[in-house]
């Protein structure tokens, strides 16, 4: 954790002090404390456009709308990163989840420095956009939808790779007759496929290896019906499920990582501070498991996004 006070850390105390305030005012008003505290704005809630950004947008959305007075506009599925933060810099968004590794590497003023430290990165991006854009951001969940190097349980049991570094010997010890799949853009990104084979030494024996280019949906598939050895993938994707994969540990910590936490104004934080608790609860449920489980209901068994979030919700007793 970073020493020096930023301007979230005052918005907590604040708010918790304005919390102490409305309770004595309100003491004996049993109605009224069975409601939220602070804040009956509006909050329009945005997010991207694929399915695990709509599922963080409807929490959001159903978190709030259950637990305080606030007035939520829906937006989710409003559009790209790019598009969510400009809407939240203009004021047409009020929160939006975004990954901290996007934050970083995505969003001006952009930084090549690779940050493999959740809190770290987590910390730096707090401080940068408070101080840039008087934007904050909340708890950030654990999960974290980075890259992946993903194999078959049954090969990862059989060959005893459990790792890249695992993975790294096993090509150097001449396994190099091994089909890899993915696509073209992990395949030639310095962040992507031959930036790990040059972090973990075995660059020169992957040149031998046999790389196929496939689209990402189908990586999943390819490796799975065990038509690759190794595929790239996102560590959050159902298909990781869906075809009983496994992901390989990145265990010299290469790949950046991208935790998801709610982003808004602090001026929004101030006028609404009863917004905070109920995402700051949301996100703190939100392991890699339990995402994945929510974007296979959506993505591969067809159902609601809307729907989906909500019984999550209900099931975590947060409605």
């Amino acid at each position: 954790m970073r020493d020096e006070t930023t301007r979230r850390s005052v918005l907590k105390k604040t708010g918790a002090a304005a919390g102490a305030a409305g309770l004595t005012s309100i003491a004996g008003c049993s109605a009224v404390l069975g409601g939220s505290s602070g804040g009956s704005g509006s909050v329009a809630v945005s997010s991207k456009s694929f399915t695990e950004q709509k599922i963080l947008g409807y929490l959001a959305v159903e978190a709030l709308k259950e637990n305080t007075d606030v007035e939520v506009k829906d937006k989710v599925g409003l559009g790209g990163s790019v598009t969510n933060f400009e809407a939240l810099k203009s004021g047409e968004s009020d929160l939006y989840w975004e990954y901290t590794g996007t934050s970083w590497a995505t969003l001006p003023p952009k930084h090549d420095e690779v940050i493999t430290d959740p809190e770290e990165i987590y910390d730096k991006v707090e401080k940068e956009f408070e101080d840039e854009y008087g934007i904050t951001l909340l708890d950030r969940a654990p999960f974290n939808n980075t890259y992946v190097l993903l194999v078959r349980k049954e090969w990862a049991e059989e060959t005893g790779v459990s790792s890249i570094s695992g993975f790294a010997e096993w090509v150097k010890n001449g396994n190099t007759d091994a089909t890899v799949v993915m696509n073209a853009e992990f395949e030639q990104r310095e962040d992507g496929w031959p930036g790990v084979t040059e972090h973990y030494g075995f660059a020169d024996a992957a040149e031998k290896l046999n790389t196929k280019n496939v689209g990402s949906a189908l990586t999943y598939k390819v490796v799975g019906n065990g038509q690759a050895a190794l595929g790239s993938g996102f560590n959050t994707n159902p298909k990781i499920l869906k075809f009983d994969l496994t992901s390989l540990e990145d265990d010299e910590g290469f790949f950046p990582v991208y935790n998801p936490a709610p982003m808004t104004k602090q001026k929004v934080v101030e006028e609404n501070p009863a917004i905070e608790k109920p995402l700051n609860q949301v996100a703190s449920k939100l392991t890699t498991e339990t995402i994945r489980g929510l974007n296979e209901k959506v993505s591969i068994e067809g159902k609601d996004a809307r729907t989906v979030a909500k019984n999550f919700l209900k099931s975590e007793g947060i409605v």
